[in-house]
């Protein structure tokens, strides 16, 4: 299972992340669902920073290509790193 790391900090700003990390992805899926693999990536990419979750662009196509297989995704919050 592919685990996509948040820190806790944005978890601290939005206290219902993984609520809203799922109910994004689901969004972008849906409405990427009849465009390339790329296309996709780049909607959910654009979904995701619209809650303030940044991640790179080969994440979102891992992502996109796991769900497209019928694999699971799950959402790992962890403490940000020490500055």
């Amino acid at each position: 299972m592919t685990e996509f790391r948040i820190t806790h900090d944005i978890a601290q700003t939005h206290p219902d992340i993984r609520e809203r990390l799922t109910t994004t992805t689901i969004e972008a899926i849906n409405e990427s669902s009849a465009r390339s693999a790329d296309d996709a990536a780049r909607i959910l990419r654009h979904k995701l920073g619209e809650i303030g979750v940044h991640i790179s662009d080969s994440a979102c196509l891992a992502a996109i290509e796991r769900i497209r297989s019928g694999k699971q995704l799950r959402f790992e919050i962890e403490p940000a790193p020490e500055e």
